[in-house]
């Protein structure tokens, strides 16, 4: 069956979201092949519209008023912040979706061009064959204009010009890349998903790292592709550095049988030596600098967080970016006692 006979969802998880999700809403309605609906799984009602300029626009897209395909629904679930899971409520909201494909997005990735959807599911037919199909495909990075020039040469490095297969025979070659996957912009064959049950559950990151790992372990294939284009970059300070990595780091403890032989710090000395050389030769000294600052908070945060066992609650909850995953672990402690 071809794509043009394929049905995707969207699935947009969204917090006190910007206006970059009205733009992304826009061009996904512009999409070659268009989606049947579009969800919008928001985290606190009360705080949906804060952040959005034009807030009747964005109430009519989200009540259908604005939109002249009416073949393409837009459904808003809303959950309460204490309820958020990185997994759990990706899953919730996967129940909602009944297509071929669900393509996964957060509120602050804006799709490039009209042919994002078509390109991803492009994947599954270029690069799924009888032995091994595509579990999931995720698109390029682009780097906002405003962002730093050393957020645009860490996209670049991390979203090359050249499609990437990963499947269990490039382990060796590839590293912990292997299982390198964004849910900023990844699609999903439905049925695989449903197969090895969705996301981990209970988690404080990396839930598409871990759905890669386990979809290649079953013999499926994850593929990044380059010509599926999406705007996102941040512009993390040292502080917001440190705690990113500080999950990452717990993220990989809590799953140590899986990261233990595969060393993350060798892609972050990869990433180092790749930026670091572009900045000095194009004279950007004091970016430099600021980087190495950066990647000094980065490989602390990281080494932190893989011995977060040996912290308290409290400090975890002063390093971590997703402090309510351990206010519910202190409760839960607290229930016990």
């Amino acid at each position: 069956m071809s794509i043009d006979n394929k049905t995707y969802d969207v699935i947009i998880l969204s917090y006190e979201p910007s206006d970059k999700i009205v733009h992304s809403i826009e061009m996904l309605i512009k999409q070659d092949i268009a989606p049947t609906k579009i969800i919008i799984c928001n985290t606190d009602e009360k705080l949906l519209y804060n952040n959005i300029s034009d807030k009747t626009k964005f109430r009519d897209l989200v009540e259908n008023k604005a939109i002249n395909n009416s073949l393409i629904k837009i459904e808003l679930i809303n959950i309460k912040k204490e309820e958020f899971d990185h997994g759990r409520t990706r899953n919730y909201a996967a129940k909602f979706s009944n297509s071929d494909y669900i393509l996964f997005l957060t509120d602050d990735a804006v799709p490039f061009d009209e042919r994002l959807s078509s390109r991803l599911m492009e994947a599954f037919e270029i690069y799924g064959d009888v032995k091994s199909k595509v579990a999931g495909a995720f698109a390029k990075q682009i780097a906002n204009a405003d962002a730093p020039l050393k957020e645009k040469l860490i996209r670049e490095y991390n979203y090359p010009d050249y499609d990437v297969i990963k499947e269990k025979s490039k382990e060796q070659e590839l590293g912990i890349k292997n299982y390198f996957f964004s849910n900023v912009c990844a699609m999903y064959d439905r049925d695989i998903f449903n197969k090895l049950n969705g996301f981990e559950e209970d988690i404080i990151l990396n839930e598409d790292t871990f759905y890669a790992y386990f979809a290649i372990e079953n013999g499926y294939k994850i593929v990044y592709k380059s010509d599926a284009l999406v705007y996102h970059s941040h512009n993390y300070n040292y502080a917001m550095q440190f705690s990113r990595n500080f999950d990452i780091g717990v993220s990989q403890s809590m799953k140590h049988e899986i990261f233990d032989s595969i060393q993350s710090e060798k892609e972050g000395t990869k990433l180092l030596k790749y930026v670091l050389p572009r900045l000095i030769k194009g004279c950007h000294f004091i970016t430099a600098i600021d980087f190495l600052i950066e990647c000094v908070y980065r490989y602390n945060g990281f080494k932190c967080g893989r011995r977060y066992n040996g912290l308290s609650i409290n400090d975890c909850i002063r390093y971590s970016n997703n402090k309510d995953y351990f206010r519910k672990m202190k409760k839960d402690v607290k229930r016990v006692d």
